[in-house]
């Protein structure tokens, strides 16, 4: 089969956390994760490790030997990836603002803070105008507080100055929406869209488990995209195709849930 371009095996703590992370998985044995695990090419030994690392971890928990549930910190991350099925609701009407954030003061220095800063930022969709000055439009629903807690859990320094702008005299707004690759995303929108579709029209035609495989590398290469989206409005960007994928992968991922159903009935059986 010609897999899509942005579909890649996860890795075994993607797959362990992404599978066991799902509302409707509530425990499983340690030998239907090695099975998951064989679907995508990962040596048991490796899974068995994985397993025994994310316990020790917190982030699966066993209430009895060889069975395995979501645990208290996988939960948080659990919680977390969900929250693209809500994204949409981020995203307010935008009124010409800007979100500013000024790091020049915080210096480049220190690397590992350098790059958990920028991580913060681009994960927010922040692009850095000039040195040290990161913007993005000022249309999220959540207040200036939210950002900059959002920010700061990601890693941004305390020390950062963050401000509400509604112009930037001598800038062009064309000059700031050149800064996002407009081109790239929207084709990214397109791309992932088809490859559902694809994927949608053939999984009746595929033996059970090529299904499942392929509804977790299509789904996790379209939710990687949506948790990674900048969230701009109309004006810089087709919202409406952003929008159309979304929908479109909540549709795939209700039927990715069903396709892992069958399969692990099937295993049971």
């Amino acid at each position: 089969m010609n897999r899509e371009n942005t579909a890649q095996p996860p890795t075994a703590k993607r797959l362990v956390l992404s599978l066991l992370s799902a509302p409707d998985m509530h425990e499983v044995s340690i030998a239907l994760l090695v099975n998951w695990g064989e679907l995508f090419g990962i040596d048991p030994a490796t899974l068995r490790v994985t397993v025994g690392r994310l316990t020790r971890q917190g982030l699966l928990a066993s209430t009895r030997r060889g069975v395995y549930h979501i645990g208290p910190r996988g939960q948080l991350i659990a919680e977390k990836a969900r929250s693209w099925v809500a994204v949409e609701q981020r995203v307010a009407p935008w009124r010409g603002q800007w979100i500013l954030v000024h790091a020049g003061h915080l210096g480049r220095t220190n690397r590992t803070a350098l790059r958990m800063r920028e991580r913060a930022f681009r994960l927010n969709g922040f692009v850095e105008y000039v040195a040290g000055l990161w913007l993005r439009p000022a249309n999220l629903a959540e207040p200036l507080t939210g950002t900059r807690t959002s920010l700061l859990a990601l890693g941004l320094e305390p020390a950062a100055v963050m401000s509400l702008a509604s112009e930037l005299p001598g800038v062009e707004d064309q000059e700031l929406f050149a800064l996002w690759p407009r081109v790239d995303i929207e084709a990214a929108y397109r791309l992932h869209l088809e490859a559902m579709q694809r994927s949608t029209a053939r999984l009746p035609k595929l033996e059970l488990a090529e299904a499942a495989r392929e509804t977790i590398e299509v789904g996790e290469a379209v939710i990687r995209q949506i948790n990674a989206d900048p969230l701009l409005p109309t004006p810089m960007i087709n919202a409406a195709a952003r929008q159309t994928m979304i929908e479109h992968m909540l549709e795939y991922d209700k039927l990715g849930r069903e396709t892992w159903r069958r399969y692990i009935a099937e295993f049971a059986g």
